[in-house]
């Protein structure tokens, strides 16, 4: 029974919906944070690049007047003999809270992350931002609809 359970649980959220939405999300311009040492500047060129390709090729515009920002940030940790990499793609942008004096802030309104041990660099980095991005590219496009 106890195993019936834990199936259907993580059935669940297989296929839950994010918290996040990205509904009207039309306009952003791209931060790139590289905390780690393993790209090249013409590395961190090429995954900015691609990234401005997928969002573009969904009907995002890029660097208008009061975009939100697009953060892919990279960071890598050593672990014992091992490295590991944080690749964490957010969405920030100015809100105003429902709180009683109605303040307005920055918050991140989507946020996702991959952690991951690394055997060929460059290559882990942009298959897990690739992965990342098109994530939020589905997201995007599902709030559209």
């Amino acid at each position: 029974m106890k195993n019936i359970f834990l199936i259907i649980l993580i059935s669940a959220s297989l296929f839950s919906s994010s918290i996040f939405t990205v509904e009207n999300t039309n306009n952003l311009k791209i931060y790139f944070a590289n905390k780690s040492d393993f790209l090249s500047k013409e590395q961190k060129k090429y995954i900015k690049t691609k990234t401005e390709e997928k969002l573009k090729s969904a009907g995002i515009e890029l660097n208008k007047v009061d975009a939100s920002t697009f953060m892919i940030k990279i960071e890598s940790l050593e672990v014992e003999e091992s490295h590991a990499v944080l690749v964490t793609i957010a969405l920030g942008e100015e809100v105003v809270t429902n709180r009683k004096d109605k303040i307005g802030t920055f918050a991140w309104t989507y946020y996702e992350t991959d952690l991951f041990e690394i055997d060929e660099p460059y290559k882990d980095i942009l298959e897990a931002v690739d992965y990342l991005v098109n994530e939020f590219v589905e997201a995007y496009l599902d709030d559209m609809e």
